[in-house]
Parts: structure tokens; C-alpha cells; sequence
């Protein structure tokens, strides 16, 4: 047997309206991958969707495989540092400088599998020294999907982060709670429950893309929520994000989110007897609400 080592896995929430079939999330990820649109995040961060696997099986197996790649995007525009002269490089300097527009360095490959009946997109997050933390990852998709929904006239993709199961019981946790905000983007029709498929008909009839509900009370005990409250609030977890404002114990002043408590998931991987994608596919195959 091979040596362990210990990698993390995140999830997100992936929710389009149009169309919203399996195979129109599989399309979503096909066109995204042909736009080989670069993100760029900070000063030298590039993100790429750059690899795509599976594609022709990918709904009837619901999985599709892929990798997030991350590597330097250097701009030779920005000033230049010379170590021999310890100064600003100057304009002799720089002028020797070639760089190949096609070629970037330190790459990092994050793989990923996409669930395309659940819209649930499983990726490393963590592995050996490589790391993509979740909002990184969910601003990423985000831009990549808003520019395909453009070019091909299609709503807006809601990307989630999906929270950790405890994240609304931790939220609604604070000593006393003076302020709760509950915000919903628009579910998959597909999704099941009676509170999504209500919230989706008020925000289709109303043509409404989000909702946020602010509850705040000035009673000495605080806000109660009872279990309606936290049945929707489960939902906005899963689709938006659920805030609370309050004091702990002591007065001090408490804010709580379900943004700052994602899912995650740890795994050893021996790759002498298994491949990454093996224990993607244990995780995302066997975790709540999976289809498989």
C-alpha cells in the first residue's frame, strides 16, 4: 500500500431556470469550458474551467468530471523589481523582457465532479499544499455562467455555497437574537418541498430573482424562531444565506452567517489503489439528498 494523504472537499449549489434539465446543466458546463474565459482574482491569480470529462455520459451516469485550474496571469505591464540593483527595474530592464501570452506558470489542478440531477458541483478544495477556498471557487463559476446566461439569453445561474448540515442551528445559536435576515435566491423548479416550490411561484409570478426578509425585534428576550422559521431558513441556506444579529451571554455583540460555515469534507486518498476521482465520486455519491 501507497502513502495516505488527507484532501478536502467542498460543495456547491448550482440553480439555473432555463433550461433546467439535466442535460441543460451539462450544456451550461459545455459552454462555459468553450469560452476558455481566464477569471483573474488580485494581482496575479487566473482561474480557467480546464478540463471537462465524461461529457456524452454525464446524465445518464449524473456525473460529469472536470478541473479548475489555477495558475500565475502575469501582466508585463506592472512595475518590475531588480534584485541585483535592489531598485524599481527601468525601461532597459524590462524591454528584455519576453513573455509567452500562451503560457503561465504555477499551475495548480483542482478536480471537480458535477452531480447534474441534484446540480450539486463537488470539487478538491484542499490537497498537499493547493488550496481553493469555497467562496473563491463560487465567485469563479459565478462570473464563468453569468457570461454564457449573456451570450445565450439565458436568466441569471445562482451559485451557492453549500452550507455546513449545522450552519442554520449554529446561526440561530446567539444568546439573544435582535435581527434575522433570510435571503433567498430562486430555487430549481426541480428541487423538492413545499417551501421551495412555494417560494419559486411567488418569485416566477412576481418575476423576482431574490428575496430578503429582515425580522428584528427591541423584546428583552429576543427573537424565538419557531419551526417554520427554520424550515425556511434551511431552504435560504441552501439558496442565498441566512444572517443573525444579537448578544452573546455577557452584551457583546454577535453576527452569525451560514456564508461563513460551509460543508466540508476531508478523505484519504492512497492513489496505489484509488484515483482522486474515486473518492470524489464516494463523497458526492453517498452525501444527503444524493440521487444515485
Amino acid at each position: 500500500m501507497g502513502i495516505s494523504r488527507k484532501i478536502g472537499v467542498c460543495q456547491i449549489n448550482i440553480a439555473m431556470h432555463a433550461p433546467h434539465s439535466p442535460k441543460g446543466y451539462v450544456e451550461l458546463f459545455q459552454d462555459a469550458f468553450r469560452l476558455r474565459r481566464i477569471i483573474t482574482r488580485g494581482k496575479a491569480d487566473g482561474y480557467l474551467l480546464g478540463a471537462l470529462h465524461n461529457v456524452k455520459n454525464a446524465v445518464d451516469d449524473n456525473e460529469l468530471q472536470g478541473e479548475i485550474y489555477r495558475f500565475t496571469n502575469i501582466d508585463p505591464d506592472t512595475p518590475w523589481f531588480n534584485t541585483q540593483t535592489g531598485k524599481p527595474a527601468d525601461e532597459l530592464d524590462t524591454e528584455q523582457i519576453v513573455l509567452p501570452s500562451n503560457l503561465h506558470p504555477n499551475l495548480e489542478r483542482f478536480p471537480f465532479v458535477f452531480r447534474p440531477k441534484e446540480h450539486r458541483f463537488w470539487y478538491v478544495s484542499k490537497d498537499r499544499k493547493a488550496s481553493l477556498g469555497p467562496s473563491v471557487a463560487e465567485g469563479f463559476l459565478k462570473k464563468i455562467f453569468d457570461e454564457v446566461a449573456l451570450l445565450k439569453g439565458l436568466p441569471p445561474v445562482e451559485v451557492t455555497v453549500t452550507p455546513d448540515e449545522a450552519a442554520v442551528d449554529e446561526v440561530f445559536n446567539i444568546y439573544r437574537i435582535t435581527k434575522i435576515v433570510l435571503e433567498f435566491k430562486r430555487p430549481n423548479k426541480d428541487d423538492d418541498g413545499e417551501i421551495e416550490a412555494r417560494i419559486m411561484e411567488r418569485m416566477e409570478k412576481q418575476r423576482i430573482n431574490r428575496i430578503n426578509e429582515v425580522m428584528s425585534s427591541n423584546d428583552p428576550d429576543g427573537i424565538e424562531p419557531d419551526e417554520q422559521l427554520k424550515a425556511e431558513a434551511e431552504v435560504a441556506a441552501q439558496n442565498g444565506h441566512v444572517e443573525s444579529y444579537g448578544y452573546d451571554a455577557v452584551g457583546l455583540r454577535v453576527e452569525e452567517s451560514t456564508k461563513k460555515k460551509p460543508a466540508k469534507y476531508t478523505a484519504m486518498l492512497d492513489e496505489s489503489i484509488q484515483s482522486i476521482w474515486n473518492v470524489l465520486d464516494h463523497i458526492s455519491s453517498r452525501a444527503k439528498g444524493s440521487k444515485r
